[in-house]
């Protein structure tokens, strides 16, 4: 480890070895590796290295011993600041400089250091003001920007080689997934709705990339109806890559960093339902499933008339319900254009406001070529015109969306309600429009 301190290397770290064999195989003090003719002690590195590297070699001293080097030499404080470290500890014992003077002709400059070791007396140094003794240092001796080093010199006095370091903890798997993914379990977790991009296409599977840079595969057992199998159509007509699209996220192997997903269409509109943190008996299954069948038939279209068909990425065939449960794991701001149960010169475009609050926007349509077709013209509200789905999606929804998202990361937003009985749920919005917003 030599080779690694400061200021050496593994050319000076040998030779400073080497020195010592020759000067007896040990050393007394940090002087000592800068040579001392008088008692024949070889130089071992010069005085640019020393002052590099003496802070990080300890030499023991034995405090019971008479003749035992000095202290400071078995800390981390620099030979440097050796005065500053004696001063520190004569002030924080109290003793006047004829009291240090007789300390020091008795024990060699550093004896009130080796006093308070003897005595441990070290918690003193903690009660000495070191914002007001480093303006004295600068102030009566002309040494400034002493402030860091005179906390470093009562660290080390209280106690020596202090282990500074956390301890060493290995990463555990969630850890490990989410500093290389970015996911979480709340962001990424099965049965969610997730844009996939393939990757390589083949008869019996594909292989798919997730947005966080995880590969997953789609088994042919997986594949959407009349896709793959002996009459369906080969994959590899269907799909292309490069190309995105929905998948399920059947299962994720946070281990191995492999997913297994499905593009079932019946799957798909499942959507995804986040499970609620609650005790056993706290919730009410029955009453939820009860209220899921009254809302699901209360929203179902069951005029009977031909289902709309429109070539938009953004249409599904959904009704409300179905549309709310697709968007649950999708983005605030994202949307669906469904069929509008008030007939088919009418359009619904449903978009997520935030968590579990959505808004349902009717959408008039007129000039229309035929009664499937998409009106050239399209109004909300009587109050705003369209001639595309696009300009709609873009100056309505969008500009809706931006305001919201505004709204909710000012630092005066607030989800809890006023009361604090609850989450507060930005209804307000669904009346607003772009007008108000804007303003």
């Amino acid at each position: 480890m030599l080779s690694f301190v400061a200021g050496l290397g593994p050319r000076k770290a040998s030779q400073l070895i080497k020195v010592a064999q020759l000067n007896g195989g040990a050393w007394i003090s940090r002087s000592d590796l800068v040579g001392d003719a008088s008692r024949e002690i070889l130089q071992a590195v010069g005085a640019t290295v020393f002052t590099n590297c003496a802070s990080f070699l300890y030499i023991d001293c034995e405090e019971t011993d008479p003749d035992a080097g000095d202290p400071l030499d078995n800390t981390r404080i620099h030979p440097e600041d050796y005065a500053l470290a004696r001063k520190m500890c004569a002030d924080a014992l109290d003793l006047d400089e004829e009291d240090v003077q007789a300390e020091v002709d008795d024990g060699g400059a550093s004896a009130v250091v080796k006093r308070m070791f003897k005595e441990d007396l070290t918690d003193k140094v903690a009660d000495l003001e070191l914002d007001d003794y480093a303006h004295d240092l600068m102030i009566r001796f002309n040494q400034p920007h002493k402030r860091a080093t005179l906390e470093l010199i009562g660290h080390e006095l209280q106690d020596p080689h202090e282990e500074l370091r956390m301890p060493f903890k290995g990463l555990r798997e969630e850890e490990l997934f989410t500093m290389l993914t970015g996911e979480t379990r709340e962001s990424l977790q099965e049965h969610m709705i997730i844009p996939v991009k393939v990757r390589r296409v083949f008869p019996d599977h594909i292989d798919v990339k997730l947005d966080c840079g995880l590969d997953g595969v789609i088994q042919e057992a997986e594949y959407p109806e009349g896709v793959g199998g002996e009459r369906g159509a080969d994959p590899r007509q269907v799909y292309q890559v490069h190309q995105t699209v929905q998948a399920k996220l059947l299962y994720l192997n946070r281990k191995i960093f492999t997913a297994t997903l499905s593009l079932r269409e019946h799957l798909i509109r499942q959507g995804f339902r986040r499970d609620h943190d609650h005790m056993a008996f706290e919730w009410d299954e029955e009453q939820e499933a009860a209220d899921k069948r009254a809302a699901q038939k209360e929203k179902e279209d069951v005029s009977g008339r031909a289902q709309r068909v429109i070539k938009h990425p953004l249409f599904k065939p959904f009704n409300a319900a179905q549309a709310e449960e697709f968007l649950g794991s999708q983005g605030r701001g994202d949307v669906v254009i469904r069929p509008s149960s008030k007939g088919l010169d009418h359009l619904a475009v449903t978009w997520k406001v935030a968590d579990n609050v959505y808004q349902h926007i009717d959408v008039l349509e007129l000039d229309k070529d035929n009664e499937f077709s998409v009106g050239k013209t399209l109004k909300i509200g009587g109050k705003y015109t369209y001639s595309d789905l696009d300009e709609l999606i873009v100056n309505h929804v969008k500009a809706m969306a931006r305001k919201v998202e505004e709204m909710m990361n000012d630092e005066r937003y607030q989800t809890g309600s006023k009361n604090g009985t609850g989450k507060c749920k930005p209804r307000l919005l669904l009346e607003m429009n772009v007008a108000d917003m804007s303003r």
